[in-house]
């Protein structure tokens, strides 16, 4: 078989429904899996930094090391994320499965890539629901590996708020890093884009973060599971590759 046919058939090795099966099966956890971490968040000229250790004490386990600019938006990240009873879950993209719908191999067909419509999940909240009809995305997977290397969504036509605001551009982008050790893949970078405004007015806004020093481990108890874990999902819920 010439080597361009092999590729247009096999990723990594697999046929493009098996490699995408093996990539899914990466992002999702056992419930038992915690982890400690470092982030940089930015927006504009503020920087925040903050370390978060599941393994200790509850007023401890989250820290803002370092704080620099005056950004209320960049603070409200932090403070949201802060709230959440286990940080670490924002390092697993535990329910992309079953935000996959109507999944297409990417052209070309070697470049190891699936386009989907966003599906609205366990995970996503009010807001999300107003941007889910609109929002596609596209699912790299690492040339070498065969696992998940970068999530992008854009809505694709402009979104209108209940307060007049209208959103003309609005998109998030993940990057992804694999531990052979754990067998799992996980978050280490995201970034979020957004622009519009209202009566004709238009600004942008952007946030960032960046995560490094990321330490994985098993709970020690029951309690420490991870929370956001969803459950198992069904069988036959993978999307089907067209």
């Amino acid at each position: 078989m010439p080597a361009s046919l092999l590729f247009a058939v096999l990723w990594a090795g697999l046929a493009p429904e098996q490699a995408l099966e093996r990539a899914l099966d990466a992002v999702e956890p056992p419930a038992a899996m915690r982890a400690a971490f470092h982030a940089t968040l930015t927006s504009g000229n503020a920087v925040r930094r903050i370390e978060y250790d599941p393994y200790a004490d509850a007023a401890d386990r989250f820290k803002v090391t370092y704080s620099w600019g005056n950004n209320e938006e960049l603070d409200a990240v932090v403070d949201g994320w802060r709230a959440e009873r286990q940080a670490d879950a924002r390092l697993f993209a535990d329910d992309l499965r079953l935000s996959l719908a109507d999944a297409r191999i990417a052209a070309p067909s070697d470049a190891m890539a699936v386009t989907f419509r966003h599906r609205m999940s366990v995970n996503d909240g009010p807001i999300d629901a107003t941007f889910s009809a609109r929002m596609a995305g596209r699912l790299q997977l690492d040339r070498s590996t065969g696992y998940v290397s970068r999530i992008d969504y854009a809505i694709e036509s402009p979104v209108t708020m209940e307060d007049g605001t209208k959103i003309d551009e609005y998109r998030q982008s993940y990057q992804f890093g694999y531990s052979e050790r754990w067998g799992v893949s996980y978050v280490m970078g995201y970034e979020l884009v957004a622009r519009g405004g209202k009566w004709g007015m238009s600004e942008e806004r952007s946030v960032k973060v960046q995560l490094t020093d990321i330490a994985f481990g098993l709970a020690g108890d029951a309690e420490q599971e991870l929370a956001s874990n969803p459950t198992p999902p069904l069988p036959g819920l993978t999307a089907i590759l067209r």
